[in-house]
C-alpha cells in the first residue's frame, strides 16, 4: 500500500477505498459498501478505516467504525470529526 500523508479535503476518500478494496478507483462511489460491493469484507473495513485514521489523523470509536458501512457513511463521519477538531 501506498504512503499515506494527512489530505486538506476529502477528495482522496475514494481512492484510498478503492486502494485498499483493490478496486479501479472509476468504481467507487458513495454508496459504494458493505452491502454493495463484495470486495470489502470485514476484514477489508477494518483495513479501510485503519487507513483513514491514519490518512486524515482522527480516531474513530468502534461504534463509528462500525457505522461505517459505505463511503458515504465514511465522508459523513470524517466531515463530523473534523469539525470537532
Amino acid at each position: 500500500m501506498a504512503e499515506l500523508t494527512e489530505p486538506a479535503d476529502l477528495s482522496g476518500l475514494a481512492g484510498l477505498v478503492a486502494e485498499v478494496l483493490e478496486i479501479p478507483a472509476s468504481e467507487v462511489t458513495e454508496e459504494t459498501g458493505t452491502a454493495t460491493t463484495a470486495a470489502w469484507t470485514s476484514l477489508r473495513h477494518v483495513q479501510i478505516v485503519s487507513c483513514v485514521e491514519r490518512a486524515y489523523g482522527i480516531r474513530l470509536t468502534a461504534r463509528e467504525a462500525r457505522r461505517c458501512r459505505s463511503v458515504g457513511a465514511l465522508r459523513a463521519a470524517l466531515t463530523a470529526k473534523r469539525g470537532a477538531l
